[in-house]
């Protein structure tokens, strides 16, 4: 029977994001890391024989074991497993690590990207937000994946606590794509991310950090 490992690969990684020196067992490490090089670079939401060889020994003997991965769609997460020896584990904050070579399963086909953001002293007036509006080649890979990643493409509804700050700050993203339109609005969102442990908040954060940035070069 093997192993059952649970893995962020967020503490694998230093501050500059590259694999920590000073670990004992780097050969774990590079076991992990190549497994979501390889599901990466040929994703698949089935199981499928990856390249990437078993490391345990059982009974002081090497299995002979290639490891099998998928994408767990429904979260993001990498499941994988030996079928030799059980080996078996689930890795979870890989995205955008020195592994991801940038391959997913179930990208959204998305068509237009419109992002309002900005501070308002009356919460019924908008006509002050910067509108930033992405379409076609404006709309990179990297923006998809982000989306895709963060999971927003079935998030529509209204977040945060419009009553904590003042002037109010109001993020909106309107997400349009093949099967219709995502619609997240956001109160408060630097409050919401120094006062709260909610993940969901970071997951807009990316997205509406990236689509600044991406607005500078457009």
């Amino acid at each position: 029977m093997g192993d059952t490992w649970i893995t962020d690969l967020r503490h694998l990684l230093d501050d500059n994001g590259e694999p920590i020196a000073h670990l004992g067992n780097k050969k774990i490490i590079n076991h992990f890391g190549s497994i979501v090089s390889d599901l990466t670079a040929n994703p698949s939401a089935e199981p499928r024989e990856l390249s990437v060889s078993c490391r345990r020994r059982p009974k002081r003997k090497e299995c002979p074991g290639k490891i099998h991965a998928s994408f767990d769609v429904g979260t993001s997460n990498i499941l994988w497993f030996c079928p030799i020896c059980d080996d078996r584990g689930v890795i979870h904050h890989w995205q955008n690590t020195v592994w991801d070579t940038g391959g997913r399963v179930g990208l959204p086909q998305i068509s237009k990207v419109t992002y309002y953001h900005g501070f308002t002293d009356n919460i019924e007036d908008d006509s002050g937000l910067k509108t930033i509006v992405l379409e076609g080649d404006s709309i990179s890979e990297d923006l998809v994946r982000a989306i895709h990643d963060n999971q927003l493409i079935d998030c529509s509804g209204e977040y945060g606590d419009p009553t904590v700050g003042y002037p109010l700050q109001i993020d909106q993203l309107d997400i349009e794509y093949g099967g219709g339109k995502t619609s997240i609005r956001l109160y408060n969102r630097a409050i919401m991310l120094f006062a709260t442990d909610e993940e969901y908040y970071r997951q807009v954060h990316r997205v509406c950090g990236m689509i600044d940035k991406l607005d500078v070069r457009v």
